[in-house]
């Protein structure tokens, strides 16, 4: 075997294991070395991954360097095998050893999402996770941040846009707050002395439909209807009241007892006849609205009162 040619000798099956062993002389004295230590941080100008063979079966140690000369780029094309298909494209240029990016594609072969860990100097700063099925797709735009669902700004629908001046645009749906009493904080505002709070966390708008208070003398079927807006803890509400025949109001009289929303603070209104001929305020108490004048028949009376909560 010492005397054959290496032309003679039988051709090893590959790709090689990293096993195997060869012969080396060291310090005089022929040793037996592994393939693996002979490649065990080399420098490597060029290579291709994916050439002549499949991509998911090459790899680089954990002590192998990539090099291309000072300031040039590198490009790595990494294709993950299992039947969720996916790829990598990294562009690294001019890194230092302090400060070196890596972007990890933790892909499970056959699930269908593929998360890709930002990391660098070996902390995990970011995750982003997309969904083969139709999830969320990130792109960085002109120093801003837009996010798409079904894919990505070619064939995409963008979702969520954040300029680089830090305005965002939601571009469909609405802002959702997941938990009661969560809203938008201003903070930021400089309040005046008196300020208790400056959460804006609650908006509704709908319909009630007032009940008979003890203050109406309701000749006919008595009918009524009523909507209400609450902003923050400001609640309006308007309404009428009806008798088929005729409706009428007395001094102090209690026109309805089912506000939608109970009053804290004490606050005012008024109340007209149907021909704007007369008029009286109205209080807002507990859930009651209270006239402080009386009214003569009329066909429908008409109110309208403004409360906090």
């Amino acid at each position: 075997m010492a005397n054959s040619k290496i032309s003679a000798l039988t051709s090893a099956t590959t790709p090689l294991a990293g096993t195997e062993t060869l012969p080396i002389v060291q310090s005089s004295t022929t040793k037996q070395v592994s393939v693996a230590n002979l490649t065990a941080g080399m420098n490597v100008s060029t290579l291709s991954l994916a050439a002549g063979t499949a991509a998911s079966t090459q790899t680089i140690s954990s002590t192998g360097v990539i090099s291309s000369g000072s300031g040039a780029n590198i490009n790595i094309r990494l294709t993950p095998k299992g039947t969720a298909y996916a790829e990598i494209y990294a562009n690294l240029n001019g890194f230092s050893a302090t400060g070196q990016s890596i972007l990890v594609l933790n892909n499970t072969a056959g699930s269908g999402q593929s998360p890709i860990d930002f990391i660098i100097n070996g902390t995990l700063c970011g995750r982003v996770r997309t969904d083969f099925a139709g999830g969320v797709t990130y792109v960085s735009n002109g120093g801003g941040h837009e996010f798409y669902t079904g894919g990505d700004s070619g064939v995409g629908t963008k979702r969520l846009a954040i300029a680089s001046g830090g305005d965002v645009t939601v571009n469909t749906g609405n802002l959702i707050p997941g938990t009661a009493a969560k809203g938008i904080n201003f903070t930021a505002n400089t309040p005046a002395a008196g300020m208790t709070s400056q959460l804006l966390n609650w908006y509704e708008e709908g319909t009630w439909t007032p009940n008979q208070g003890g203050g109406l003398t309701v000749v006919g079927a008595f009918s009524s209807t009523g909507k209400y807006t609450r902003i923050g803890r400001n609640v309006t509400v308007s309404g009428t009241v009806t008798g088929a025949t005729s409706v009428a109001l007395t001094a102090a009289g209690v026109i309805t007892t089912n506000l939608p929303f109970t009053v804290g603070t004490a606050a005012h209104g008024n109340v007209t006849n149907v021909a704007l001929t007369s008029f009286a305020a109205i209080i807002c108490t507990s859930t009651n609205l209270t006239s402080a004048g009386a009214i003569s028949a009329t066909g429908t009376l008409t109110f309208s009162a403004t409360y906090f909560v």
